[in-house]
């Protein structure tokens, strides 16, 4: 009996040991089922405010995000061409960004024939301009911008269009003539204040009527509200297209073509066969501008 007593006390004993070692053991960790990967949320498409009428529409490829712009100006950043020719572009794009590459071409060419023609906007804390927005204008339209800027202050100016070259006028056209890309509307080429830096298009052009009123910039009205043209400064010439005739001469010595400024079949021919992405051989300031054309052909608001 004693030792039966003796047995049971040690069997309690084991016991009380194992029930300790498992309560004081720390909790092993579930197994978690690894879970599904989940893909990042595409980045929403951005839309242009209201534009004029031969430019795009607030639902066209062509639109884009409005950045406030500040402190330094900045050159457009060109876009990779996806595009061989001018015209290939034109049929298979939407959007003026195709290219780039030439239109900037053309912008440097055009401060050869005429360093006031195609002059910065600088950048400024109340204004903001869509990516593909060139930011260039007469000298005089410019500085007439700034101070339009500079005593608005408390509101901000939203540039749809600003300078447009003779090549991108040529896309806007073609889409226009064929109903395409949602433009109802463009100006043949050579024809456009926007090629000249003597226009610009803003959204809520209500809030700035009186000011750029001010400083000689005319409302062109309902036809086109958003459209606004400087005008104390000359007609401007066809500085861009004669840009576009020197590039072209430039690098192609067997297959030259006028340099007078006039937007000829020509010269349209031309441009539809222009490398998208800018020719071989760039801007050179090192022609005679004496020879330079001096055409001023009629300027449409658009």
């Amino acid at each position: 009996m004693l030792a039966l007593s003796a047995g049971f006390v040690a069997l309690c004993a084991v016991l009380a040991v194992n029930m300790v070692l498992i309560f004081a053991a720390p909790p092993s960790e579930p197994a978690v089922a690894p879970s599904p990967s989940i893909a990042e949320p595409a980045p929403a498409a951005s839309v242009e405010e209201v534009a004029s009428a031969d430019a795009p529409p607030a639902d066209s490829p062509e639109a884009g995000e409005l950045k406030l712009l500040g402190g330094e100006e900045e050159e457009p950043v060109a876009s990779a061409p996806t595009f061989r020719t001018v015209g290939e572009a034109a049929a298979r794009s939407c959007t003026t960004s195709t290219i780039d590459g030439l239109s900037r071409q053309i912008v440097q060419q055009s401060r050869c024939v005429d360093e006031d023609a195609f002059v910065a906007l600088p950048r400024r804390p109340n204004l903001a301009a869509a990516p593909h927005v060139f930011l260039y204008f007469n000298r005089t339209a410019r500085d007439a911008l700034v101070k339009v800027l500079d005593s608005q202050r408390g509101k901000t100016m939203k540039i749809q269009s600003a300078l447009r070259t003779v090549a991108q006028q040529y896309m806007l056209r073609r889409w226009s003539t064929q109903k395409r890309c949602g433009i109802k509307m463009a100006t043949p080429p050579g024809q456009s204040n926007h090629e000249t830096g003597l226009a610009l298009d803003i959204s809520e052009p209500g809030q700035w009527r009186a000011a750029l009123k001010s400083q000689g910039f005319r409302w062109l009205g309902a036809m086109d509200p958003v459209h606004f043209d400087y005008t104390r400064a000359p007609k401007g010439s066809a500085v861009d297209v004669i840009a576009f005739q020197q590039l072209w001469n430039r690098n192609h010595p067997d297959d030259k073509i006028a340099e007078n400024g006039r937007y000829t079949a020509e010269t349209e021919k031309r441009i539809a066969m222009s490398p998208a992405g800018g020719f071989a051989r760039g801007a050179g300031c090192d022609r005679q501008k004496a020879g330079a054309g001096k055409a001023t052909p009629a300027r449409s608001g658009r």
